[in-house]
Parts: structure tokens; C-alpha cells; sequence
């Protein structure tokens, strides 16, 4: 037997053990969280073939009004009330929370008017944003206030009102980069077929720990190009086929750090990735799931450069009590075939932390978390009219809910065992304010296992 056939069979044995743990802790975890509530909610927003208890009548047309720039076949797509079926509150609120999170309007109101004992119409009212503009920018890399980047760009958030995005930016500061993008969600008039492609440079400070050792840190030089197209099936499903390529050049070769002993590796990738999204509001969510899971190949079998990687993330807004929100995340990210390379392995301390051990970074070929939230909301959210701003801007959405939160995760490297005992644990709670154009700003405070406290102040949602 060869060295690589032997490899091959220990690491999917290796793969598979892991997978069958995880199972077990999926289950566990969520046996509570989506029981007989998860198949009701999906219910919710699926089935309106019978009435509800507030179900009066029946849609009989949609009309929208106040979309100047933006298709009617664009809103129309993301609602669930459709000719014939019953008009439900949490229907109504629903698409009103899936329009709004297209992320092309201030507002989003829809008003059901009656037309007979049995029918309605209803008005769609929204309140376009602006869709094209130079910005600046300014944000942080991996959640830290300390590795600051700043730019520019120019965006086109709704490309002949059909909501296709088409934007250049670039940055400098901290990982300076350049990028060029544009997306159609709207190749097919049904908007069944989508298509992506960008085009990117960016130049990354190392972030493996391992990698540096014994020597002075050092850069890596990413560009790349890819090409997808996707298909959407109904409201909630996605499947997207990329291919592309990429160059990895490192400012100073050492074993480890790239596959190929140059300091350059090239390499094609090929990718498949699945969505399932039934939430009501992607900024900040109180209802419904989002599921991921994606295969991505590097390189061809065979090749030096030869690597997989599967991923899930799974997350779940369950309300429970009045306004009360209960929300979970699980995911993971696990390496398979050929050698990891340090700019392709993954880390909790970067885009992933573990509240309570926010800034510990820890580094590995494969990675799982889990997470848990409660939400209320103190305030809103409410909007509010600035009469002497441009339309565009002229209405602000403001809210403030407080949260209380848990978290665990771990990493690990191929040879080595998942065990429950190395896992980074954290709670806390936190104040979580929702700000206009989508913008989300949390103040966290956590302790970890052995109630050391931190203040996190991080932009978005947690998940």
C-alpha cells in the first residue's frame, strides 16, 4: 500500500469519527431548541392554505408603490402572500422583514385594504435608500479595534433596478486590499438563476502562530478570480457552483507556509455550497433558520496541491414568550485529503471568537463552535422622519435590545483527537443597538470558566 493511499484511508477514517461526535452533539444540543416549535414556525411561513385565527381574508392582488428605481418583480420575489392565499399578521410581518432585508429600502409598510367580505388587496409602501454613491471606508480585520483599514469605493447597490450589485473598492491600513464584484440575482426574469463573479487582491499579515515561530512575522499576497452561478428554488433554497483560481505568493519562504518550496502556490478551486433561509430579518433575526453547508476543493487530485474542506453553519431563531427570542448557532469547518498549508488553516481569536476569550487566538485544521443568545427588545425598533435630509436618507431606524449569551468552540489539528475538554467556553450579556442602514453595534461584557471579565464592542450580529 502507498504512502498516499494509506494517508487517504486514515484521514477519512479520522474525518468520519469526527463527524459522527459532532452528529451526536448536534443532537443533543438542539433536540430542545427545534423540536415540535422548529416544524410550527416553518409552518408559519410556509403553509397558508387554511386560515389562522386572524386570517380574514384572502390576497387578491399586490401592488407596490414608492419604488421609483427598483423592479416590482425584485419585491415580489421575496414575499410568501401570493394571489389566493390568507392574510396573516405574521405573514405580513414576515415579508415585510424579508423586503426590508434586500437592503435597498429605509422602510418597508404594507397595508391590506379590503375589496370584498372574503378579499384584500395589498400595498406594498417602500421607502428607497440611495443606490449609488462613492464611499468611504473604515472598519476593522477579525473583530479587533487595533488592526484598523481605511479606503474607498465606488458602489451600485440596485444596477438597473434589479438588484445588482456592482462595486470596486480599495483599502489600505491594516491587510490592504483591492476588489472588483458583480452580482445578478436576476438572470432568469423569475429570478430562479443568479450569477456572481470578483476579482480581488489582498495582502494579509500572517495569522498563524505556528508559521512564526522562530522567525519574524511575514505577509502573504492573495489574487484571485472566481466565477458562480447559483439557483434558487422557491424562497429558501440556494445552490451555488463556483470555480476559480487563486495565487498565494508568502514574503518569506519557510516549510509550512506554502505547499510549494518557491513561496508561490497557484492553484484552481472548485466549490459547492447549499443554503436554506427562512429568516425574517438578516441583520438582526427573531425568527425562522438559515443552514449552510459547502464542499471546496483546492487543486487536482493528485497534485501537490490537493486539499478539501466541508462546512455547516446552522442557526435557528426560535421566539418564546412575548417578545423573547431564543437563537442557536452551530458550525464547523473540517480539512480533508492533501497537506494544509498556514494561510489555509482556521483559527477561533480571528472572524470566529469565543466571547469570554475574545482576543485568545488558537489555531488548527479543523474547528467547531456552538453559541446560544437570548434577545428582548427595551426600545423599537422605531423610525424616525429627518424632513431636511435627501428622501434617501430621510428615514432612520433605531432599536435596543439586551441580550444574554453562551459560547464554546474548539480547534484542532488532524493528528490530534477531538475532546470535549479542549474546548474555549464564555457567557455573558450585552446591549445590542440596531442603527440605520442596517448597521448593528454590540456592547458585551463575558466571563469565562474561570470568571475573568471582558468588554467586547463589535459590529453586527454575533449570528
Amino acid at each position: 500500500m502507498s504512502y498516499q493511499t494509506a494517508a487517504l484511508k486514515w484521514t477519512i477514517f479520522h474525518f468520519s469519527a469526527t463527524v459522527n461526535i459532532i452528529v451526536r452533539l448536534i443532537i443533543l444540543y438542539f433536540a430542545v431548541l427545534t423540536s415540535t416549535l422548529f416544524g410550527k414556525q416553518i409552518l408559519i411561513v410556509q403553509d397558508t392554505t387554511r386560515a389562522n385565527v386572524d386570517s380574514l381574508y384572502r390576497v387578491e392582488n399586490v401592488m407596490i408603490v414608492g419604488n421609483s428605481e427598483t423592479k416590482d418583480f425584485v419585491i415580489l420575489r421575496e414575499m410568501t402572500l401570493k394571489r389566493g392565499e390568507y392574510i396573516t399578521e405574521k405573514l405580513i410581518a414576515y415579508d415585510q422583514s424579508r423586503i426590508y432585508s434586500l437592503g435597498l429600502f429605509n422602510r418597508v409598510i404594507i397595508h391590506v385594504l379590503p375589496v370584498s367580505e372574503t378579499g384584500a388587496d395589498l400595498v406594498v409602501e417602500v421607502n428607497e435608500r440611495w443606490y449609488i454613491f462613492p464611499f468611504p471606508i473604515f472598519g476593522v480585520r477579525d473583530r479587533d479595534w487595533k488592526k484598523v483599514y481605511w479606503g474607498g469605493g465606488i458602489l451600485h447597490s440596485n444596477f438597473r433596478g434589479r438588484n445588482e450589485k456592482l462595486y470596486a473598492t480599495f483599502t489600505l491600513g491594516y491587510d490592504p486590499s483591492a476588489a472588483m464584484a458583480y452580482r445578478n440575482p436576476f438572470v432568469s426574469m423569475d429570478g430562479s438563476y443568479q450569477f456572481e463573479g470578483r476579482f480581488a487582491y489582498d495582502k494579509i499579515r500572517n495569522r498563524s502562530i505556528i508559521a512564526q515561530e522562530g522567525g519574524e512575522n511575514f505577509s502573504e499576497e492573495h489574487l484571485s478570480l472566481v466565477l458562480s452561478l447559483g439557483k434558487r428554488f422557491g424562497i429558501n433554497h440556494m445552490l451555488w457552483f463556483s470555480g476559480g483560481s487563486e495565487m498565494v505568493r508568502v514574503s518569506e519562504y519557510l516549510p509550512g507556509r506554502t505547499i510549494y518550496s518557491s513561496g508561490k502556490d497557484l492553484f484552481p478551486y472548485f466549490a459547492v455550497n447549499y443554503t436554506y433561509d427562512s429568516r425574517d430579518l438578516y441583520e438582526y433575526p427573531a425568527m425562522g433558520t438559515f443552514l449552510r453547508f459547502g464542499i471546496k476543493k483546492f487543486g487536482f487530485p493528485g497534485n501537490a496541491i490537493d486539499m478539501v474542506r466541508y462546512t455547516t453553519d446552522f442557526r435557528h431563531y426560535l421566539p418564546i414568550y412575548s417578545k423573547l427570542v431564543l437563537t442557536g448557532r452551530l458550525f464547523s469547518d473540517f480539512a480533508a485529503a492533501g497537506r494544509t498549508p498556514s494561510y489555509n488553516r482556521v483559527y477561533l481569536g480571528y472572524t470566529e471568537r469565543i466571547r469570554g476569550h475574545f482576543k485568545e487566538v488558537r489555531e488548527g485544521e479543523n474547528l467547531f463552535g456552538i453559541s446560544s443568545e437570548l434577545h428582548y427588545p427595551l426600545f423599537g425598533p422605531v423610525y424616525y422622519s429627518a424632513d431636511y435630509l435627501p428622501a434617501e436618507f430621510g428615514i432612520m431606524k433605531f432599536g435596543i435590545v439586551a441580550a444574554a449569551f453562551a459560547d464554546a468552540g474548539t480547534v484542532w489539528f488532524r493528528n490530534e483527537p477531538f475532546a470535549l475538554n479542549t474546548f474555549s467556553k464564555g457567557y455573558g450579556i450585552g446591549i445590542h443597538l440596531l442603527l440605520p442602514y442596517s448597521i448593528v453595534l454590540r456592547i458585551d461584557y463575558a466571563w469565562n470558566e474561570v470568571r475573568r471579565g471582558e468588554f467586547i464592542l463589535d459590529l453586527g450580529t454575533s449570528f
